[in-house]
Order: C-alpha cells, then structure tokens, then sequence
C-alpha cells in the first residue's frame, strides 16, 4: 500500500494519559529513554558503530541522571536523543521538544516608554516604525541608530515574553536577527511590502501594521497575507504562473486536491510554472499526486523502506485504522500488521519482491507547463523533500534555492509514550533502502540553482529565468 510505504510525515500517535503512567526520576527516565531507542530506533545499529564512544557517552548521562533536576534532566534527555543526529527523533513533552540546553535563554529590554512609543508613532513616516501584530504578540518597531530597527513586545500570549524585551532586530540591508520561543537567535532577510505587511523569511513570520493603519485597502492587506499564509495558484505574467503549497499536510489535502483540479486549465496552458515549497514542513505524500502528471516524466523511481518491527509500531498502526472512515478499505493496512507480527524485532520490506526501488508509472497530463522551477529553502521538510527527490528525476524541472531541511533518511515518525509521565518521545519507523549511498538527513535536497543572500525576491528571480 504505496501511502504506508511512502508516507513520511510526522503521525502523531493517540498518547496514553499521563495518570497511567508512573512518575519517574530522571535516572528511570532516561534508562526508559534509552531502552526504547536501542531496541526501536531503525537508525539505532548504523549510528553507534563504534560502540566504545556510544557505551561511554551513555554511561555518562546515567551518572549525571542520578543527581539532576527536572531542568538538567531536560538537558539530559535532549542530549541523548541529539547524539543521534535525526531531525525525526527528539524528545519532549506536550507534543514539542525541548528547547535547545533544555532551558529558557535571555534577551536584553529595550529602553523605552511603551505609553508614550504608541502616542508618538502615531505620527510617523517611517514605514517600518509602528505598532505590528502576529500570532501571539503585539509588537512595537522603532528605530535605534543609523542601521537598525528594534522589535520589542508590548503584549504577548506567552507568560515566556515580558514588556520591553527585544524579539527582533531589523537591519536596513535587509537582515534580521529573531529570538524565538526559547529566546535562542535565528538570522534571516526580512522584506516589507506597501500594504503594512513585513515578512520575516527564514522564520516564517508574517507581522501587519496597526498603527499607524495603513492606508492600503483591507481587501489588499488580506491578499498580500494569503500569499504568506494560504495555498493559491495565479498567473504572474503571461507566461508564468506560480502554485504556493505551504504544507503537505493531511488536513490539506482535499484543500490542495481541489485547488489543482479547479485550475487545471491554467496548469495546461501556461507556459512556465513555479511551484514555491518555501516553509512546506511535509506531510503525506497524497498531497502531491494530482500536480505529478504537469511535472513529471513517463516513470518515476521511488526509493525504497525498510520498517522495523515493533509492538509499538503495531499498536499505532491498529489506532491509525480507527481514524479512517467506516468505508474505507483497511486490507493493505492489515496485510501490514500481520507481517510485522511475524516479524517482530527484524526490518521489514512491505514490497512482496523486496526490491530496492519501485518504478511509478505516470499517466502525464496531454498538455502541461514546458518548463517548472521549485523554491525550496531550509524550512522545505520531510515529504516535501521526497517532492524534491522526484521532481530531480524530470528533465524540465530545476529546483531552485537552498538546501532543504535535511530529514528524509529515517521516516514515519510517531509521537509515543516510553513509560514515564509527561515525557514523549518522536520516533521514525523506517530506515530508507537508499542508505549509506544517498544520505540526506542534515544535509537537504540540493538545489539545481543556488540562491544566495543577494537574491531578496526568489519568485521576481525565478520569473526572470524562466522567461529571459
């Protein structure tokens, strides 16, 4: 069943309650931690070949387990799981990880009068000084120096953020400096558009002016957002259309479905296609397949997987089936269960030839777009990247940016309980057949088309080569 096979987004398994759990020092849960990626982790055998360095770095934390609180326990744990190297393996709580060290960093506060910033800004020309707002947060811009803007919070949703203290910094060569919600610091290039929207890239972070009100139409504001934040498709030019997919997520995919399928006309009879990818975390893979047919040549090589067989992966495959409809067929899905029964402890390749790749035939659409760019960036993810990895495979697409997020070695993640209170651990399930060969963990898909920090507009670039 080619959407188990293939489906490398993030599955986020029904966790049991905390009150049947038992609670547990820090020794007891990292021992619990420990034992459940030695005997469930497909990565586990490949990333501790030299034994002697593994042993001794978890004797370590063992030692340090037994005297630490909850804070260093944190720490503990997450330098555990980080030994590994996965983006798809982590642990936390509350269905997040913890954040870098495992403890809230510091930011300094701006000295400035919040009454009196908001009287006076009123006033003012500067199209970045003024009142912003995005989820969670109201925040005041003001100027400080020659070169550079301070972000500071006047209001926030999270008891994290206080008055005064500085979120960002906006330089006037186009960069920014942005602390995110563990206050740890994240560079980027920003841009500001002329009807109050200022757009943070690289964090992904849409802020609109609120005072001064921009004198923009609400009807265009809104537009400029859904650019940022919706899926859209529209022609830029008379010969190029651009096709925004934020997310490959389950929840979008009659969104994204429905999207292709009432434009088809505009995909057959353009030109050029940009399918921007920007941001796109990943999800199930169905999300793609009706846009194949405009992209892709006749096949399609799909790496391989190889799952290991665990209770565990048992037991959330039999609650992923309760949340299919009624209707639907769960016969590959069961086929797949008793396998793993049979073969519990040992990898398993759901291909009945165990073959190392399989060929997908395509059925191309009569007309299409003669040549396609794909935007990626560092926020492209997971399925996304798979995206990637096939769209490499078509003579007339050049993928265009930089190299994507770098998590597609270890997939099929699912969020679990390993045995104590309010601790979780994410966990992929399969390792794939394209190892040692092609890693691409912590290395991303690689573009055709390298953009570098001079290029601030990538669709303006992206048309330009398309059509010069």
């Amino acid at each position: 069943m080619k959407k188990i096979l293939y489906l490398i987004a993030v599955l986020f398994a029904q966790s049991l309650s905390a009150q049947q759990l038992p609670a547990c020092n820090c020794e007891q849960t990292l021992t619990k931690l420990i034992s459940k990626v030695e005997t469930e982790y497909p990565g586990f055998s490949a990333k501790t070949k030299e034994a002697f360095l593994y042993n001794g770095f978890k004797e370590n934390l063992i030692a340090e387990a037994k005297k630490a609180d909850e804070l260093t326990c944190r720490q503990l744990l997450k330098r555990y799981t980080d030994y590994f190297k996965d983006p798809h393996l982590w642990v936390g709580a509350n269905g997040a990880p913890f954040a870098a060290g495992g403890v809230i960093g510091s930011v300094a506060s701006f000295a400035v009068d919040i009454k009196d910033f908001q009287d006076k800004v009123q006033s003012s020309e500067d199209h970045l000084e003024g009142v912003w707002i995005t989820d969670g947060y109201k925040i005041g811009i003001k100027k400080n120096g020659k070169d550079e803007y301070v972000g500071f919070i006047i209001e926030a949703e999270s008891i994290s953020w206080k008055p005064k203290e500085i979120k960002f910094k906006l330089l006037t060569n186009g960069d920014f400096e942005y602390a995110l919600l563990d206050k740890s610091l994240k560079q980027g290039s920003y841009k500001y558009y002329d009807e109050g929207v200022l757009f943070l890239d690289e964090v992904s972070v849409t802020l609109v002016k609120q005072v001064p009100k921009s004198k923009v139409n609400e009807a265009k504001v809104a537009a400029r957002l859904k650019e940022f934040e919706g899926f859209y498709i529209k022609k830029l030019t008379a010969r190029t259309t651009i096709l925004k997919l934020p997310s490959f997520e389950y929840q979008y995919l009659k969104e994204i479905n429905e999207l292709i399928e009432q434009h088809k006309e505009l995909l057959e009879n353009t030109e050029n296609l940009i399918v921007d990818l920007r941001g796109n975390p990943g999800g199930t893979t169905d999300a793609y397949k009706k846009l194949l047919p405009y992209i892709m040549g006749k096949n399609i090589r799909n790496t391989g997987a190889e799952f290991l067989a665990t209770q565990t992966y048992i037991d959330n495959l039999e609650r992923y089936k309760k949340t299919l409809d009624a209707n639907a067929s769960t016969e590959g899905i069961d086929k797949n269960i008793a396998t793993l029964k049979q073969q519990l402890g040992k990898f398993v390749n759901f291909n009945g030839g165990g073959e190392l790749v399989q060929i997908q035939e395509v059925e191309i659409a009569a007309k299409s777009p003669k040549n396609v760019v794909v935007l990626a960036n560092k926020r492209t993810g997971s399925s996304a990247e798979y995206f990637l990895f096939l769209a490499k495979q078509s003579k007339k697409v050049k993928l265009m940016g930089i190299p994507s997020y770098g998590a597609l070695d270890y997939g099929n993640a699912y969020l679990i309980d390993f045995g104590c209170a309010n601790y979780q651990l994410l966990m992929p399930t399969y390792r794939a057949l394209r190892l040692p060969e092609y890693p691409i963990d912590n290395i991303g898909i690689q573009p055709d088309v390298h953009l570098d920090k001079s290029v601030k507009d990538w669709v303006e670039f992206a048309v330009k080569y398309l059509e010069e």
